[in-house]
């Protein structure tokens, strides 16, 4: 069964001039795997049982979500809205037609329409849904080899960051970013090294998500000694990567030391 819905709203066009649909937030940031509430508002009546309410993608006309006859309507749902929208139900009767949509989705960003339709009259509302992903905790390698030392961080998230490595004394430093579109869950896979030829080194990773205005900042101080490297990172699980003459120590979660 198809889930695109054509309207046949316009026989009711000015039914009644104070008849009104409206949206009060006409852009909305939707944060993955939270839900996100659309909201709608009309002129509402004392009777519903006239009410119809639908939303639908204004891009394709696929149907997110539809209520009539006093009840949800979702024969011509869209599969990938199946099971996570809703209306506000015991509030139709104040006029909020507010769609909610749960755990956030890639695909569910693009432009929205609200279309309410009573004894009153009929109007609709259009809207756009952005949508974003926190990066998560950037895991911490260090690479030794004869030569040089790098330091790496690997996160996920969405849309492209912006990614800055800082010296001990705050100057910009030279990098390697790598950037993956994951493709099954919309996310992008970073991964960036800082690589250096000290024996001591501190250095702080920056990523910064503007949409969300998420700023991750971790700093990594390490002294290289011989043959063994001390690294104090408190707070965050690190893995180490290093050649058979190599031995490393880290400062894990809790304070705990492993020797890898």
């Amino acid at each position: 069964m198809s889930c695109t819905h054509r309207s046949h709203w316009r026989i009711f066009f000015f039914l009644h001039s104070t008849f009104e649909v409206i949206v009060p937030n006409k852009h909305l940031l939707a944060i993955r795997g939270r839900p996100a509430v659309l909201g709608c508002e009309f002129t509402s009546g004392p009777d519903l049982s006239s009410l119809v309410i639908t939303w639908q993608r204004q891009e394709d006309s696929q149907v997110v979500h539809s209520f009539y006859y006093q009840q949800d309507q979702l024969d011509r749902q869209c599969p990938k809205y199946h099971n996570r929208t809703s209306l506000y139900v015991s509030e139709l009767h104040k006029g909020n037609a507010s769609l909610r949509i749960a755990s956030v989705r890639p695909k569910d960003a693009g432009w929205y329409l609200c279309i309410v339709s009573n004894a009153k009259g009929i109007g609709r509302a259009l809207m756009e849904v952005t949508y974003g992903a926190l990066y998560s905790e950037p895991r911490l390698s260090i690479l030794v080899n004869s030569s040089a030392l790098k330091v790496q961080f690997e996160t996920e998230g969405f849309p492209k960051p912006e990614v800055i490595w800082l010296g001990e004394h705050n100057q910009n430093l030279s990098y390697y970013l790598e950037i993956h579109d994951q493709i099954e869950d919309g996310l992008y896979f970073i991964k960036s090294i800082c690589e250096v030829q000290k024996a001591v080194v501190n250095v702080t990773f920056t990523l910064k998500n503007h949409l969300l205005n998420q700023n991750l900042q971790r700093p990594v101080w390490l002294v290289y000694i011989k043959i063994r490297l001390t690294v104090i990172y408190p707070s965050m699980r690190c893995s180490f990567i290093s050649n058979p003459i190599n031995h490393l120590w880290a400062m894990g979660l809790n304070n705990h030391f492993h020797l890898i």
